[in-house]
């Protein structure tokens, strides 16, 4: 069966399904959210076939345990926080992948080749744009940055996945964004805007 024009609230209702064993709606989020799990896990290592193995533990184990899931109100945000959790658990032991001030893999701003392929030039430009920006801040800006400007995730997502609360997610990315204040604006550099969801 094939799933289509799903809302959120719909994956909610997909996902209950799953939970009760139904293989249409485990494969629904497989195909949808494999791809952009790829691309996210490739921000922490650049071992792509690690990420990919990471990307089929957190499925494994989600059809396996999948009776005992409980609801989730975003299945996006629950699979991006379930492979990070992965990917830590597998660097736990090796010190080469973090960052010396947060003990975690570095966050880094590459996209990998296994992104859509861009045809618009202008769209081209405009990830090359926002690579630049994110290269200018430490790892934990960076990734606070990626999470509310590149995939729009409302502040309180950003305190589950990165495990901080609400003001410390405000105070870094009032930081970051000061950070590339100080770096494109001051030093005349083209300014870029930022918003949820988009940059400019």
């Amino acid at each position: 069966m094939e799933f289509k024009n799903v809302t959120t609230a719909n994956e909610q209702f997909l996902w209950k399904k799953l939970i009760n064993g139904d293989d249409d709606a485990y494969s629904y989020f497989y195909k949808k959210y494999a791809k952009e799990l790829f691309s996210y896990g490739s921000r922490f290592t650049t071992d792509r076939d690690l990420v990919k193995d990471c990307i089929q533990d957190v499925f494994v184990r989600i059809y396996k345990n999948r009776s005992r899931l409980s609801d989730v109100n975003d299945v996006r945000l629950y699979l991006f926080i379930a492979l990070k959790n992965v990917i830590f658990n597998v660097f736990e032991k090796d010190k080469q992948f973090y960052c010396i001030d947060t003990l975690e893999p570095v966050f880094n701003a590459e996209y990998s080749i296994e992104d859509e392929i861009i045809h618009d030039e202008l769209i081209q430009e405009q990830r090359e744009k926002i690579k630049r920006i994110l290269e200018v801040l430490p790892p934990r800006q960076k990734e606070a940055i990626y999470y509310r400007y590149v995939k729009g995730l409302k502040i309180k997502h950003i305190c589950t996945i990165m495990n901080m609360n609400y003001q410390s997610v405000q105070n870094l990315l009032q930081r970051s964004i000061k950070k590339l204040h100080s770096v494109f604006v001051e030093k005349n550099q083209p300014a870029y805007k930022l918003r949820k969801g988009r940059y400019y």
